[in-house]
């Protein structure tokens, strides 16, 4: 953007030193709202909220593919974006199980990386279904795989730092989930293949993320509360969020064992939850089961996001803030929790809908309303939060969280009927954008009404990513697609 578009300047001899001045300032202002998104979702709190500007509902119709890039491979991931020595650089890798870095805004090769076609890789392809997490200060990107390994690659130069084995391929381990970087280490969920078969637990593992060695794994399955033999299930194959302010890593358990493949008894303990762990030590500080014998695969696909519920009343003069997990089940339930320091509180706000459930992960933003609470004009300022994520089954949810931190259902609006939306949302501005398995990708207002749809022509299950004025995501159909603005 030239600072003309931006900013008005001044013409005049005498004004050379002005117009340079006010240029540069006006270059500053217009790109302050420019932002890397280094992660699945963006941040640790996995919010899926940019805080650029430039794509609003009056701009967002004018949409158009700037570029494509084919990977050879379908995908399933979402773009991680980050500013790596100058160059802005999008990560992602393909089922073809190559790993890419491409410039993010001409779409050209910068390097690509082949994972190890080791176990059952060797046969069935190696599939990269983990999004990346970009450290630009480390100039590290991590990304895990099918072969049950997570990779840390030089962010320029596509190198192999190291690698760690999170569990035997051949058996069944896989890294699904999306890595996170907080104070030092990288954190992953661990699952299986589809179930077929189930392990003995899921896990969530802590790496250090310069040399790879482990610091902590939590199994997600007690053993010692399974009725008999061994139990299975408990997979994570969601991603964690990052409570950075306390130390707490909040992940999402999959179904237990008489769902899996072969079938096993059910152990009482942790499958279908939300776990709260300590993330130094990887200590279970609590957790919330949503289903205590769930034996129809209702797990959590859906990650965790967090965020803060804040009320302002100028008459008590008090500001009264709490903090919340919001994570969506394959039941349908849409779940609030109350969190602190200490982890999970036990305050629940549990939000049903009807039919199919979710498994995209929400995004969450904020807007604010005020309302009189006397007659001199003094105010009640409430920060709502707006929790948007479309279903399994071709439905948009809209769960409105109040200053006080009551949760309740605000908005459905039918997009597709019948139509699988997979992909997580994101959102700018006053739009939400996300793609669906129509083949389309689908822009909504804050409040759920369609204001675009743009035919990709193949089922979108990556999630978005916004950087820089630019849309990105991939679809089934091995193709990465950069959107922007009129194409610019």
């Amino acid at each position: 953007m030239t600072p003309a578009r931006c900013c008005r300047t001044f013409s005049g001899s005498r004004l050379v030193r002005t117009v340079a001045l006010l240029a540069i300032l006006c270059l500053v202002a217009c790109w302050t709202s420019a932002e890397d998104w280094p992660k699945y979702k963006r941040d640790l709190a996995n919010d899926g909220l940019s805080a650029e500007t430039g794509i609003n509902s009056t701009n967002v119709t004018s949409l158009m593919t700037k570029w494509t890039f084919p990977t050879g491979g379908l995908i399933s991931a979402s773009a991680a974006v980050a500013t790596v020595n100058g160059t802005s650089t999008l990560y992602l890798g393909s089922w073809s199980g190559i790993f890419y870095a491409i410039n993010a805004v001409t779409g050209q090769t910068i390097w690509m990386f082949q994972v190890d076609q080791i176990g059952q890789c060797k046969n069935n392809g190696c599939r990269i279904g983990s999004s990346a997490a970009v450290d630009v200060a480390n100039n590290l990107v991590f990304f895990g795989a099918r072969n049950a390994y997570l990779y840390a690659l030089n962010a320029t130069t596509g190198q192999l730092v190291w690698k760690e084995s999170v569990g035997d391929n051949r058996v069944g381990y896989e890294v699904w989930s999306s890595p996170a970087v907080y104070n030092g280490m990288v954190f992953v969920g661990v699952s299986a293949h589809g179930d077929k078969p189930c392990l003995p637990g899921g896990l969530v593992n802590a790496y250090n993320e310069l040399t790879g060695a482990p610091v902590w794994s939590f199994n997600t399955i007690d053993q010692s509360t399974c009725p008999s033999g061994v139990c299975v299930g408990g997979s994570v194959w969601s991603s964690v969020a990052i409570d950075d302010v306390n130390g707490i890593v909040y992940a999402g358990t999959a179904n237990p064992g008489s769902t899996c493949s072969p079938p096993s008894q059910n152990a009482g303990l942790y499958p279908d939850s939300i776990l709260a762990l300590n993330a130094s030590t990887g200590a279970l500080l609590n957790y919330y089961q949503a289903i205590k014998n769930d034996n129809d695969d209702k797990d959590f696909g859906s990650s965790p996001v967090l965020h803060e519920a804040k009320e302002n009343n100028q008459c008590t003069r008090t500001v009264t803030t709490t903090d919340w997990v919001t994570a969506a089940s394959k039941n349908g339930h849409i779940f609030t929790l109350q969190r602190d320091a200490t982890g999970l509180t036990g305050t629940v706000y549990d939000n049903p809908t009807p039919g199919l459930g979710f498994i995209d992960t929400p995004s969450v933003r904020t807007a604010y309303a005020t309302s009189a609470c006397n007659t001199t004009g003094k105010l009640i300022i409430d920060h709502t939060n707006y929790i948007d994520l479309p279903n399994s089954n071709g439905a948009f949810w809209q769960v409105a969280q109040s200053g006080l931190g009551v949760a309740t259902i605000n908005k459905k609006v039918v997009i597709a009927q019948g139509v699988g939306f997979f992909s997580a949302p994101a959102v700018i501005g006053n739009v939400v954008i996300f793609g669906g398995n129509d083949g389309n990708l689908h822009v909504l207002g804050e409040f759920g009404h369609q204001l675009a749809t743009f035919p990709i022509g193949a089922n979108i299950y990556s999630g978005i990513a916004i950087s820089n004025g630019r849309v990105y995501f991939g679809a089934i159909n091995g193709i990465i697609y950069c959107m922007s603005v009129n194409g610019q």
